[in-house]
């Protein structure tokens, strides 16, 4: 090759250098450097180092590339290959890293206009799983979770539960007595002896009384008798008997204990008592002891009891000397002559004048009386009542009104019918005269400002009232 022709420039030289003249002995008759070398090599080395190298004066300029080329072969503008930018109204500027020689297509430097490839195509050799469509059954349990299986078994037992009481058989008007057809009366069977009828207040139910079991035993008799029937003999009262119930104390050790407590004095009354609250020794605890203590000072702090009439003042102690001694007493301690007696066979509690104290009788403040048909409550009320009055001085009471209440020192344990009592006592303040009342538990059941009950006159030696009554030869009020 000829100096000549490296003169015109390589492609890799600069794009200046192509319009310029060609520096002298570019065409190889130019003169050469002192050390021999061509000078157009000398020159083609700077053309590629990016120098610029000056023509000599003296060489004539080469005519220009551009107007030896022919027409049909000018290249075209590479920027005018260029895509348009989406959104743009120019064309991009041309860069200086395009070569021109290089052919169109993909350029060195340019990015991919796709760089994430094409996601695959699912494997179309594995089935679609169709989607199963649920029953009603199965849209129900799995909407409803554990109530789908709930309802059902409470349905089921619904069902069976009213089976059940449909298919129970219906009382027997017929023999359902006294109680079932509307009268007012009540039906009690004593043992194996003859039902009785006695005409009380309300209908009630038909009742067996058999032995009852006691809670406590003892070897000692204070009776002197060994029948264990806590209801004895009748004499035709069939109301007197001890309705059946709950376990009560049939023995105890006969000596007797404070339970702790006072309470404020009530009433406005200008006599004055106080009372004690006792518990005979061995037939209780401790707890019952003072649940029976609340129980008979809210009884006698009620406005309808003793203190309603204006006479008395009422006050608990629990040392010192009492007026009076309010006992809870055995069945059988009870039963003692030098207590209560045991004259008539029927279980009642008493006011014995000579102690000062008043036996309530456990066997009834368990069980009841007939005549207050089941209500406990209120006969606790009227034991309370009745024995208090024979210590405030008030003796038994007939009933005045047929169909009206009953004075509160009627002997309600027994029965609220004249003609009964008037068999228990011949010749005493009851006559039978036919009157039956209604069990009645307060001396002024109307209040303070209403009329009282018969309640009997008192005759008063001292603080201890003289009762006219049943009882032993030492002056007891029983009832």
């Amino acid at each position: 090759m000829t100096s000549g022709s490296n003169g015109r420039g390589t492609p890799g030289g600069s794009r200046g250098s192509r319009n310029r003249p060609a520096p002298a002995g570019s065409d190889g008759h130019g003169p050469k450097g002192h050390d021999g070398g061509d000078a157009g090599t000398a020159r083609e080395g700077a053309v590629r180092h990016g120098a610029a190298v000056r023509r000599p004066d003296s060489v004539a300029r080469r005519p220009d590339r551009a107007s030896r080329r022919p027409e049909s072969t000018s290249r075209p503008d590479p920027a005018s290959r260029r895509p348009e930018v989406p959104g743009q109204g120019a064309k991009l500027a041309r860069s200086t890293l395009w070569d021109d020689d290089q052919p169109a297509g993909a350029q060195p430097l340019r990015a991919s206009w796709t760089p994430v490839p094409p996601p695959a195509e699912p494997n179309s050799s594995r089935k679609a799983r169709p989607q199963r469509r649920r029953s009603a059954l199965g849209w129900f349990v799995h909407h409803y979770g554990w109530r789908a299986y709930a309802l059902p078994v409470l349905a089921a037992l619904t069902v069976v539960a009213v089976i059940q009481l449909a298919g129970s058989p219906d009382p027997d008007p017929a023999s359902a007595g006294p109680a079932a057809s509307g009268t007012n009366s009540v039906t009690v069977t004593v043992g194996s002896s003859v039902p009785t009828t006695v005409t009380v207040e309300k209908p009630g139910p038909t009742t067996t009384v058999g032995d009852p079991p006691g809670t406590a035993t003892s070897s000692a008799d204070p009776t002197g008798s060994t029948a264990a029937d806590p209801n004895g003999s009748f004499h035709g009262v069939a109301a007197g008997a001890l309705p059946p119930g709950g376990a009560f104390a049939r023995t105890g050790a006969g000596t007797f204990h404070v339970v702790p407590g006072t309470s404020p004095a009530v009433g406005s009354g200008s006599e004055h008592r106080t009372y004690t609250i006792e518990v005979e020794d061995g037939i209780q605890s401790a707890a019952n002891d003072a649940l029976f203590a609340d129980a008979v000072v809210r009884i006698l702090s009620d406005s309808r009891s003793w203190i309603g009439g204006g006479k008395f003042t009422l006050q608990r102690i629990d040392h010192g000397s009492p007026d009076f001694r309010i006992s809870l007493t055995s069945q059988m301690t009870v039963r003692a002559p030098q207590n209560c007696g045991w004259q008539i066979q029927l279980e009642a509690s008493c006011y014995n004048r000579l102690d000062g104290r008043v036996f309530v009788n456990d066997a009834r403040w368990v069980r009841g009386a007939v005549s207050y048909n089941g209500d406990l409550g209120s006969y606790r009320v009227y034991a309370i009542n009745h024995e208090v009055g024979h210590a405030l001085g008030f003796h038994h009471q007939p009933c005045p009104e047929d169909g009206g209440l009953a004075p509160v020192m009627m002997q309600q344990s027994w029965s609220t019918a004249d003609d009964d009592l008037a068999q228990l006592d011949p010749g005493g303040p009851v006559a039978a005269d036919g009157k039956v009342c209604r069990a009645n538990p307060f001396p002024y059941p109307r209040g303070p400002n209403g009329s009282a009950t018969a309640t009997g006159a008192a005759t008063t030696t001292g603080t201890a009232a003289t009762t006219a009554g049943t009882g032993s030869a030492g002056g007891t009020g029983t009832g």
